[in-house]
């Protein structure tokens, strides 16, 4: 019931994960698991170390009395602080005894060892707890700074059992979190608009691993199972789609160059006013001037009109003697065939 990789996950990766029911995991502690989560280093935090003898003293073989009896004692004692002043020799000692303030870490890990100390199995467990909501896409962002550290303890009959000190604390001890930092100032309306647009650069990042680099052979396939291609191979599936990219490409190269061609206003007036010809079968020939094209049609379509915009064409485009660009503009964009039929 866990997740595990061999190798370092270097790049993105899609997981589908549901959850499971409450189980009891390893009812039966191996001696070897027994001794690797008893052991402590010899020499260090004497004082835990008496105090956890003594508590087993008083428990017998009771071993959640010993769990309730530390929570007990983070809750009436303990405060959660980010500042904590550097561990020495005895870390857990210090901790303890001393200022008795610090965060999942210190919590973990002190409730690790006095437990360990006093004959009870347990372990320190790393992982994520909570999150921010992204309203944008309607999903939850899971970040380093949402990373969190507990503790499990096994215990007879019941296996292994979740045990977070931390949350022990009481609420009114609670003196500095990762949050309170992080929303100083979020009320003002500057500070309210950059957090939409990280959640806006986050939703769109997103789309980008989703649509892009998460691409992989599998939805290739299920993207072209409507059209009956789900049985290509890998090698197909690439030459398909390198195929459909270059079409793309040139098909943008196409537009670019249109766009390009097409820049110059007159010559754009002058392009739509062919395609409204090209509708009665009169298009103009790649090899016909301008109104070398006007008098074919004007011989078909009699059309005086056209044939003075064909030369009025001619000289703003190629003479450079127009002298009413907006005028002729105007005109070419008016101008519809006659509605004479065809000889």
């Amino acid at each position: 019931m866990s997740l595990s990789s061999e190798r370092s996950l270097a790049s993105l990766s899609r997981w589908r994960l549901h959850s499971a029911p409450p189980q009891h995991f390893e009812s039966t502690l191996s001696p070897y698991l027994r001794r690797a989560t008893l052991q402590l280093p010899a020499g260090f935090n004497p004082r835990t170390a008496t105090l956890a003898q003594q508590w087993r003293q008083d428990a017998g073989g009771d071993d959640e009395a010993i769990v309730r009896r530390a929570l007990q004692w983070i809750t009436t004692d303990f405060s959660y602080t980010l500042e904590t002043p550097p561990a020495g020799r005895d870390p857990v000692d210090e901790f303890l005894f001393g200022y008795k303030a610090g965060f999942c870490e210190h919590f973990s890990a002190a409730f690790v060892v006095l437990m360990r100390g006093a004959g009870v199995p347990a372990r320190v467990v790393t992982g994520f707890a909570g999150g921010t909501r992204n309203r944008l896409g309607d999903y939850w962002i899971v970040r380093r700074m949402d990373a969190h550290a507990w503790a499990e303890v096994w215990l007879p009959q019941r296996g292994w059992v979740r045990v977070d000190p931390t949350a022990a604390v009481a609420p009114e001890r609670i003196l500095d979190t990762l949050d309170d930092r992080l929303q100083a100032g979020t009320d003002s309306p500057l500070q309210q608009r950059w957090l939409q647009l990280g959640q806006m650069g986050d939703w769109l990042r997103r789309g980008w691993n989703d649509l892009v680099l998460s691409f992989d052979a599998r939805r290739q396939q299920q993207l072209l199972k409507p059209l009956g291609l789900d049985d290509l191979g890998p090698a197909q599936l690439i030459a398909g789609f390198v195929t459909a990219a270059l079409m793309a490409l040139a098909w943008m190269a196409w537009l670019l160059a249109r766009g390009e061609r097409e820049r110059d206003p007159l010559l754009r007036a002058w392009h739509r006013l062919g395609r409204r010809y090209a509708r009665l079968g009169l298009a103009r020939e790649p090899h016909e001037t301008a109104q070398d094209w006007a008098r074919r049609v004007h011989a078909r379509r009699p059309d005086p009109a056209l044939l003075a915009l064909s030369q009025r064409f001619d000289d703003a485009r190629y003479a450079g003697t127009c002298t009413d660009l907006a005028s002729l503009l105007r005109d070419l964009r008016r101008h519809r065939p006659t509605s004479g039929a065809s000889p």
